[in-house]
């Protein structure tokens, strides 16, 4: 069988968004009325920081991090929608290539992220209404403000800081897609992931010296290499989740290999 073939994964797209389309709509809601309380919590007076009332600043960094922790994570919940060995089943008797039928998994995350900004777009309209209608001061929409952190931030950061944070992000991004194929609980898989890496980042933090003293260019030198490892590190990480993915069993306990 052809591992790739445009026709057949659209197949498999239209079944997929058919079969989950609950699942969907179901976090759709969730998270427009998450983002909305978190909104309404910090405009309408709950809560004071610097002495102002209307915090959009803190709507806008709670909407940045919201976004951050989404992507790093998603991948780790890429059969969150599937219950039980059923729907593994009627997953692996698909008629598509096992590389269509990954990349639809990894993309079951994909597809919430416009879902999610459309609720959170929702969410900010929402708090205008109501902070209009009360006639609250310095009323606007936490998305102009979020835009602003986030562009203060890109321009802001020194390259190195910047490629300093990005580049850890990756790393838990990728390990988060091997350990949502790993880890057989569709529900707990980004949990378990998020202890084993927990866990490695404290077994390094003990095992590497506290102070390192390095020139410019042994530090340049490091962040090149730090940069060329995170590159192997992720073909690595997406290869082995797909290679595990590969040999899930219907029936099993704990991990799928």
């Amino acid at each position: 069988m052809i591992q790739f073939n445009i026709q057949r994964f659209g197949k498999l797209a239209c079944w997929t968004l058919r079969n989950e389309r609950n699942f969907l709509v179901r976090n759709t809601l969730q998270m427009l009325v998450a983002m909305s309380l978190i909104y309404l919590f910090f405009t309408l007076g709950f809560l004071k920081i610097n002495g102002s009332t209307a915090n959009y600043p803190a709507c806008g960094m709670a909407t940045l991090m919201m976004f951050t922790v989404f992507i790093t994570i998603g991948p780790g919940t890429m059969f969150h929608s599937m219950k039980g060995k059923y729907d593994r089943q009627a997953l692996l008797l698909l008629p598509a290539s096992n590389f269509e039928k990954y990349l639809m998994r990894y993309a079951s995350w994909l597809i919430l992220l416009p879902l999610f900004i459309v609720s959170v777009l929702c969410a900010d309209l929402i708090q205008y209404a109501v902070n209009y209608m009360l006639g609250n001061e310095k009323t606007m929409f936490v998305a102009s403000k979020a835009m602003e952190l986030l562009s203060r931030s890109m321009t802001d950061m020194p390259a190195k800081e910047l490629n300093g944070l990005i580049i850890p992000l990756v790393c838990f991004h990728a390990a988060y897609a091997l350990g949502g194929t790993f880890f057989r609980s569709p529900k707990y898989a980004w949990v378990f992931t998020t202890l084993v890496i927990i866990l490695i980042v404290i077994l390094m933090a003990w095992l590497l010296p506290s102070s390192v003293n390095l020139n410019e260019q042994s530090s340049d030198r490091l962040f090149m290499a730090w940069n060329i490892l995170t590159v192997v590190w992720v073909i690595l990480a997406f290869w082995l989740s797909y290679k595990v993915f590969c040999r899930t069993q219907v029936i099993g306990k704990y991990v799928n290999f």
